[in-house]
């Protein structure tokens, strides 16, 4: 009996004095350790042309990015790629390329591997497109040679054959998605269609995109490819060239589109700086972009590494969503309050600079007193932008019969004294009445926050005694 069971764990691969428990330890272990040293290669593909700087593809983006960083923190070999696909020589230039990529690095503070700066030292060839083509056309040559590639006569064009390629492949391609899983497209519908072929090169011999893109997959190595879900239809044509080649597959992950209340793409004025000149912060439009495809849409991300940390693509939604212009407010709200004081100043000045206001910024920049107090206030960076304005240069609003009294009552006081903050008893007033006169002389205006910061801000910086004598001629041209 043990002799014949001896045979059949040898022929299983089963060491009969082993531990099952501890089997399952090791090889848990094993694979997990297996997955540690796992590479995984991302990318962005990013044309220079301003649509990239709509929040529906930076959403995107953003995915893409903590999918290739949260990997690497868990200890795989993981990096992203920026790649800039710029072979339209009538549309791309180099000056938006640069302007699109600072953008993604500089504004969005997002940090890749492999860049247009260090593409050479890194990985020995160039992420632009328009610097490959040499490249590309080695791989249409095969395309060619299999007979599913032609030049049209008549446009110039090098298009690909589906019918042929239905004809000597399949009529069917599966995808691995990693939200739908395996996705079948059928090849078929593009003939039904009326679409027998899909171009690969122009006719000035620059490739198009699902020509390079399968190739720049190929030679980077890249195993995932994040992208919206507008993308889907797509896909078939790059997977077909795919298979033409011989290429190895890659597991994609399509997210979900920001549509309009209509369920349309998003239109207008819909850029990451058109809700910054409108007020809202960076990490608050940032925290709404992620918050409004993954996971549960009530969360916030005042810090976009607590976001990649958390990661799972799990959590990404596979159904499209609507912009939510009052959650983003209500974002927005949450994150002026919390986030640190350094960030939040930093918001105010770019908020300024989008605006034109760079006098102010730079005057914000060298008053600590100044950018102390207003972050003391925590307002909207429209309202600070009133704030600073009121308090360095107040124009001054109408004033009625009554309030005027009241404002003479509180100049006099101030004059007598030579500058102090009076009470509701030195003037014979209520509180209120003080207050909202102090408001008026010292900004101009009847409600302001914490007016008797305003005042010891002017008073510390020399400032008082003129915005007095400021306010008292206000009264007499009144």
């Amino acid at each position: 009996m043990i002799f014949s069971c001896y045979f059949f764990n040898k022929i299983m691969k089963v060491n009969p004095f082993e531990n099952p428990s501890q089997k399952k330890e090791d090889d848990a272990a094993a694979e997990a350790e297996t997955k540690k040293g796992e590479k995984l290669v991302f990318r962005v593909g990013m044309s220079p042309v301003e649509s990239n700087k709509k929040i529906g593809p930076i959403r995107t983006h953003l995915y893409n990015y903590a999918f290739a960083k949260s990997e690497k923190a868990k200890g795989k070999d993981s990096k992203i790629i920026y790649r800039v696909d710029d072979t339209n020589k009538e549309k791309h230039d180099k000056e938006k390329a640069v302007e699109i990529y600072r953008f993604f690095t500089e504004t969005l503070g997002l940090k890749f591997d492999i860049t247009p700066d260090n593409a050479q030292k890194e990985i020995g060839q160039s992420v632009h497109q328009s610097e490959r083509q040499e490249i590309y056309a080695k791989y249409l040559e095969e395309l060619f040679d299999e007979h599913v590639a032609f030049v049209d006569k008549k446009s110039g064009l090098t298009l690909f054959d589906i019918k042929k390629f239905i004809e000597q492949y399949t009529d069917e391609i599966e995808i691995d998605d990693l939200l739908r899983g395996r996705v079948t497209l059928k090849l078929e519908d593009n003939l039904k269609r009326g679409q027998p072929f899909f171009p690969l090169m122009r006719s000035d011999k620059s490739s198009l995109y699902h020509l390079s893109s399968v190739v720049d997959d190929t030679t980077f190595g890249v195993t995932h490819v994040v992208r919206g879900q507008d993308k889907l239809s797509i896909a078939e044509f790059q997977e077909m060239v795919r298979v033409a080649l011989g290429l190895e597959p890659k597991k994609y992950l399509h997210t979900p589109m920001l549509l309009d209340e209509h369920g349309k793409l998003l239109g207008g004025a819909v850029k990451f700086d058109d809700f910054i000149e409108k007020g809202i912060l960076p990490h608050a439009l940032i925290s709404y972009m992620i918050s409004s495809g993954y996971g549960d849409p009530k969360d916030t991300y005042p810090v976009l590494e607590e976001f990649i940390n958390n990661f799972d693509y799990k959590k990404i939604h596979k159904n499209n969503g609507k912009f939510d212009r009052n959650r983003l407010d209500d974002i927005n709200k949450k994150i002026i309050k919390g986030v640190s004081p350094e960030v939040y100043l930093e918001s105010v000045l770019l908020y300024f600079s989008k605006n034109n206001k760079n006098h102010l910024a730079e005057q914000l920049k060298a008053d600590d007193d100044l950018a102390k107090l207003l972050i003391s206030f925590r307002r909207r960076p429209e309202e600070s932008l009133d704030i600073v304005e009121r308090i360095l240069n107040p124009q001054y609003d109408k004033v009625d019969d009554e309030k005027r009294r009241v404002l003479i009552s509180v100049l006099d006081y101030l004059e007598k004294t030579g500058g102090e903050f009076p009470s509701a008893k030195d003037v014979n007033l209520d509180k209120k009445s003080v207050y909202s006169a102090m408001m008026w002389i010292l900004v101009g205006k009847n409600v302001f926050p914490n007016i008797e910061k305003v005042f010891d801000y002017l008073k510390s910086h020399n400032m008082l005694i003129n915005r007095i004598a400021t306010a008292k001629k206000q009264i007499e041209i009144q």
